[in-house]
């Protein structure tokens, strides 16, 4: 993994000073398990970047060469239970829907009215990665989470 790369996920700390890992397990839509555990240092709340199990690498189209590699994140878990081998982690970013506000430029439909009226809903981030923040969007089969994706710490 390239230091640009790393710049994608986090912080500007060195790859060799983050803990990094693989899933080796998905519990359901919410919950995974990684591969390191408090014997790595690993402790409840710390932060990881699911990644694709390889990095993308950028080849020069004329000649061939690989340019640099880019890694691409799909989601992003948080630890909920540490044991020594292991660490379940659990998504946490979630999206705010309805209990809006009228903007004076917009015109609001009968359906955006309707929603002024709903109490806001949180919806808990899936490890399906759709986030609009992403680069451009991974092949389906590529953006969700699979056992042997590599797993990076991340400061926020």
């Amino acid at each position: 993994m390239s230091a640009n790369s790393l710049d994608q996920v986090s912080s500007n700390m060195p790859e060799q000073q983050r803990l990094m890992g693989r899933v080796a397990q998905i519990l359901n839509a919410r919950e995974l398990v990684i591969n390191i555990g408090s014997e790595n240092g690993v402790k409840p709340k710390m932060k990881f970047a699911i990644l694709a199990e390889k990095p993308l690498e950028v080849r020069d189209p004329d000649t061939g060469d690989v340019l640099d590699v880019i890694d691409r994140e799909k989601v992003r878990v948080e630890a909920s239970e540490v044991r020594p081998k292991i660490t379940i982690c659990r998504t946490y970013r979630v999206k705010r829907i309805g209990g809006g506000a009228l903007h004076a430029s917009s015109i609001p439909s009968l359906v955006s009215v309707a929603s002024l009226f709903e109490p806001a809903r949180e919806i808990p981030e899936t490890l399906e990665a759709k986030d609009s923040s992403l680069p451009p969007p991974l092949s389906p089969e590529d953006s969700y989470v699979k056992i042997k994706d590599r797993v990076i710490q991340v400061f926020e």
